[in-house]
């Protein structure tokens, strides 16, 4: 008798043990182990038993351990665990780390009326996770998925007159690292050429698969006698954080033909001291003039370009994009890569213009609503040529996801 009570205890027992929990909540990092400053990206999940009622997880806090940004991917579909079907909402957040070791990712918390709901088993934390975090293998340091060199040209750089001003427009593009993260080409001078550099312009994209950045940069090129210029390649060092090993991104070499050495056969040359001389002198002059008009004008380009973005940011409503072109307007507006941290940005601006700058970081970081028509209604009065107060280089902070490990 005691034996078949045992059994029929048992039989009860183990289906209750075995039973599936109402939800889970899971987490995993993408790669398993990183490096300083080279993106990863987190994934949390809650899973729901169907008939629950909802729920969500805290956003990761890592202190200043790592740089966290929110992706804009949020997937809701249905999985199984142990036979049983799940609902899962998933989102997916940007680790940039700041220093080697270990990276601890405390337990995600659960939120919402799925944590207050009775007569369920609740688990209100996941598990901690920790990601290894390795050093930088070097200090040209510059951790991607992809990276990749581009340029164009206002005209034809192999049929150039003297005097003649062409753009040279040069492109840094990369998925996983953001824009304001990428250095500039630098480029040699040449004998017998006028450079004239524009102000950097970055932009910063998050997308589902990660950041996505871009550096521009202008050259004007002026040739100043006939021949040809040779201008060397461009290389640019990265490490390919897939393959996890280094890279070079390569411009090949240019040659520059100008005047005479663009057309065969060679043009006699006009006697000197001939009216067609001074003719000649007169309009290499005003090929000048109109050549650095046309430099002034690309310069101030950047700055309404950023502004426009800003404008579509806001009109979309998408706070990320908004807080880069915000960014990027600043930079080219003060003609420095530094930019500060958005409350010292309205430094001199009125009341409500700093308050919808709170707002920003608070939608970014506290995952709270923001609108953008507000913003923009704003902040734009603020954005006017000239209304950006002189700063000393040392009121500067580092741009955003400039990362110093802490040795």
């Amino acid at each position: 008798m005691r034996t078949a009570l045992l059994l029929a205890l048992l039989a009860v027992a183990l289906p209750a043990r075995a039973a599936a929990p109402h939800y889970l909540i899971e987490s995993e990092f993408e790669p398993a182990r990183g490096y300083v400053g080279a993106e990863v990206i987190l994934r949390l999940r809650l899973l729901r038993a169907p008939g629950l009622p909802y729920g969500v997880l805290r956003p990761p806090r890592f202190g200043d351990d790592a740089e966290l940004a929110t992706l804009p991917l949020v997937r809701d579909y249905e999985t199984q665990r142990a036979g049983k079907t799940y609902s899962v909402r998933e989102r997916a957040y940007l680790v940039l780390p700041r220093r080697p070791g270990r990276l601890l990712l405390p337990g995600p918390e659960l939120e919402g009326p799925l944590r207050y709901a009775t007569q369920i088993v609740r688990e209100l934390r996941g598990a901690p996770r920790v990601l290894e975090v390795r050093a930088a293998p070097g200090e040209s340091w510059l951790p991607a998925r992809r990276l990749w060199l581009e340029e164009s040209w206002s005209q034809d750089p192999v049929s150039l007159a003297p005097g003649t001003a062409v753009v040279r427009t040069l492109v840094v593009r990369a998925e996983g690292l953001a824009g304001n993260r990428l250095p500039r080409l630098e480029t040699a001078a040449q004998p017998g050429l006028s450079a004239h550099h524009d102000v950097s312009r970055f932009a910063s994209e998050y997308l589902e698969t990660g950041m996505a950045g871009r550096r521009v940069q202008r050259v004007v090129l002026i040739p100043l006698e006939e021949g040809e210029i040779e201008l060397p390649a461009l290389n640019l060092a990265w490490w390919d954080i897939l393959a996890d090993a280094p890279r070079v991104a390569t411009l090949p070499a240019r040659r520059l033909r100008v005047g005479a050495a663009a057309v065969e056969p060679e043009a006699p040359a006009p006697a000197a001291g001939s009216p067609l001389d001074a003719m000649l002198v007169f309009a290499a002059a005003l090929i000048m003039l109109c050549a650095i008009l046309l430099w002034a004008h690309v310069r101030r380009q950047p700055e309404r370009d950023a502004r426009r973005l800003l404008r579509e940011a806001c009109e979309r409503g998408k706070a990320p994009a908004a807080r880069e072109a915000l960014l990027d307007w600043w930079r080219v507006a003060m003609g420095s890569d530094a930019a500060p941290l958005l409350r010292r940005m309205g430094d001199g601006w009125d009341a409500g213009a700093r308050a919808q700058l709170a707002a920003l970081d608070a939608a970014i970081y506290g995952g709270h609503a923001w609108d953008g028509k507000a913003f923009w209604k704003a902040v734009r009065p603020w954005l006017r040529v000239g209304m950006v107060p002189k700063r000393t280089a040392a009121a500067l902070l580092p741009p955003l996801f400039r990362l110093q490990a802490r040795r």
